[in-house]
């Protein structure tokens, strides 16, 4: 038979206290904590509905100065005059010159071979010749027919001469009584045939003079118009030898060497040295406000250069606008082409206004309301903004100088009226 453990037990006495005070007592315990707890949230009256960390939120404070709207940008540095040299004409390209080579203003870089330009300029310039000489010939011509009108009008200039003194020879003798009425008559009709053929003859003269001026002023016309033909391809001819059109380097070739190139073909660039200026980058919904005359500032190499913008791209690429600024100054060695440097945009400046500094309450809050910060609780108050920098951004109205605001996002307070800043 398997004995118990009961010789091994010991009796222990039940507690005494009543089971109803312990209850009381812990719940008193309780009430307590909580208390300590509602008067360490809501001290001072605040009835704030959410709780936030303070370190999750970033403040600022309202001040009055000295505002300047401008836009932060990123571009390169350019050549102020970098022009991009074409062919002329279709043909076999030798390029002279490497990438980098310094060259001076007239300098050959290339030269295009075409010899279907070379043949045409020879035929034009035979078609030339030809047609001066057949321009001569027919000259020599013409005064060869001048000269037989004249013969004709001097012939005619003596027969009426001959024909005068008939008449007078016949009025004396009819006088005389010598000469009868009809040979007076018939001198008569000789002396006005001998007048029409001398007037004639003049006419014939003065056409020819004017025929001669015509052949040779249509002539000279035509003689003109191939002198320009050949002119044109003689200049096209020139413009197969690509010279610098700026003392510099070159810069990039465009095509290879010994590759056939076409007419409007880019070749290679040329990159002038003595003056620089800056391309930036800027997002399009800035472009309206751009315009040739605003103040730029650019950061590079640790120096701060003061420039303009000199002009604006009238098209957007890819969401952005393209600006030029030209310095106002510079050291030329110390810039290299396509080098980055960041830039910023003066708009506008203004004096004596309310600022706060810039964040993401602008967005999140809609430029409309914020969170003003009054001894830890954040209380959301109708605002009204207006122009916003890089930095800083402008109020219009509901805050006051010294007043702290929330300007980090806003979307964690969930629109409350009250959020406290644990």
């Amino acid at each position: 038979m398997i004995q118990g453990t009961e010789q091994q037990d010991i009796a222990v006495k039940g507690s005494t206290r009543p089971k109803p005070v312990k209850k009381i007592l812990m719940a008193g315990v309780v009430g307590g904590l909580l208390w300590l707890s509602w008067q360490w949230l809501f001290a001072g009256g605040a009835q704030a509905s959410l709780v936030i960390p303070r370190q999750q939120v970033q403040i600022g404070t309202v001040s009055r100065g000295d505002f300047v709207r401008d836009l932060a940008v990123q571009g390169k540095v350019v050549a102020a005059n970098a022009p991009t040299l074409f062919s002329q004409q279709a043909g076999q390209i030798r390029l002279l010159k490497q990438p980098g080579e310094p060259v001076t203003l007239g300098d050959l870089l290339a030269v295009i071979d075409s010899p279907t330009l070379e043949n045409e300029v020879k035929q034009q310039q035979a078609l030339l010749a030809s047609m001066t000489s057949e321009i001569e010939r027919a000259t020599l011509q013409a005064r060869e027919q001048q000269l037989d009108m004249e013969q004709v009008q001097n012939t005619a200039q003596i027969n009426r001469q001959a024909a005068k003194r008939e008449l007078a020879r016949a009025k004396q003798s009819l006088q005389l009584g010598v000469l009868r009425q009809l040979d007076l008559d018939i001198a008569n009709d000789k002396m006005t045939q001998s007048e029409l053929e001398f007037a004639h003859a003049k006419r014939k003269v003065q056409l020819a003079l004017d025929k001669l001026a015509f052949e040779q002023k249509s002539g000279q016309q035509a003689l003109e118009r191939q002198q320009l033909v050949v002119a044109e391809l003689n200049r096209k001819l020139a413009a197969l030898q690509i010279k610098a059109p700026v003392t510099g380097q070159v810069g990039n070739w465009l095509v290879e060497q010994q590759n056939h190139v076409l007419e409007g073909q880019g070749l290679l660039t040329v990159i002038d040295l003595s003056q620089y200026e800056a391309e930036l980058s800027v997002p399009e919904n800035y472009a309206a406000e751009l315009a040739a005359g605003l103040a730029v500032e650019v950061s590079l190499n640790g120096q701060m250069l003061q420039g303009a913008l000199s002009h604006v791209a009238p098209e957007v690429k890819e969401g952005q606008v393209s600006a030029r600024v030209r310095f106002q100054s510079q050291d030329a060695a110390s810039l290299r082409q396509n080098q980055r440097l960041s830039g910023r945009i003066i708009f506008e400046q203004k004096t004596n206004v309310l600022k706060v500094a810039r964040g993401d309450f602008i967005s999140s809050g809609g430029g409309r309301q914020a969170y003003r910060l009054i001894d830890n609780i954040a209380t959301k108050t109708p605002v009204e903004l207006g122009a916003v920098s890089v930095q800083w951004v402008e109020v219009l109205a509901g805050l006051s100088e010294g007043d702290q605001l929330v300007i980090s996002n806003l979307s964690e307070f969930k629109d409350q009226p009250q959020v406290r800043l644990n």
